[in-house]
């Protein structure tokens, strides 16, 4: 039922995105059916655990900062996609869970620069992520890269910046890219999401 109830939900935050975004998204074949994934990328607006879920046939679990986790208008919502709360100040239990769901063959993603960018480049990418990835039975690392959604209302920057349209609609390109070994260091996904925003450029 709690399966059902996420798809069904999942089908209608893409109807109500697809009124003012064209979601492109490109690379998915490189997402695993089973098994255990860390998602790495970029973190530009607060739709963006959306855009990186919806071209995806495979739910995903995400780890989210504890003191939004908490808000009482969406807790039941981060419950329902049993989305791991973790606190900068005591990060070992967040750890722990995301490692017993990587070793049950769960997908999770995670935001290695650890908040939305204010000024839409990629920034450093922390290594939280290794510790966990090091601790795992097997797995794989997926990077992407989102595109056209700096500037927008969901964002965080006050840049000025002209977005691709569809019409009235703006154009959002999420890239996902091939698999990397779990060991990958925060500085070699970093690179590989890079590629992934210059291929898009091309």
């Amino acid at each position: 039922m709690q399966v059902l109830f996420r798809r069904t939900l999942q089908r209608l935050i893409g109807l109500m995105l697809a009124i003012r975004y064209k979601i492109v998204a490109v690379g998915t074949e490189h997402m695993p059916d089973c098994g255990a994934v860390i998602l790495l990328g970029n973190h530009v607006s607060w739709l963006d655990w959306a855009l990186v879920q919806l071209p995806l046939r495979r739910p995903l679990r995400y780890l989210m900062d504890r003191s939004i986790y908490e808000w009482r208008t969406l807790n039941w919502f981060f419950r329902l996609g049993e989305t791991i709360p973790v606190s900068p100040k005591a990060p070992k239990g967040a750890v722990e869970a995301a490692q017993n769901a990587l070793n049950h063959g769960d997908a999770l993603v995670i935001f290695p620069e650890g908040g939305i960018t204010h000024a839409c480049e990629i920034e450093k990418f922390y290594r939280g992520f290794e510790i966990m990835a090091s601790k795992i039975e097997k797995g794989v690392i997926i990077p992407f890269y989102i595109e056209g959604m700096c500037g927008s209302r969901w964002s965080r920057s006050n840049r000025r910046f002209v977005p691709k349209r569809s019409g009235w609609r703006r154009v959002v390109t999420v890239h996902y890219g091939p698999p990397y070994p779990k060991e990958s260091s925060a500085q070699t996904v970093r690179s590989r999401v890079i590629a992934l925003k210059d291929s898009i450029a091309e």
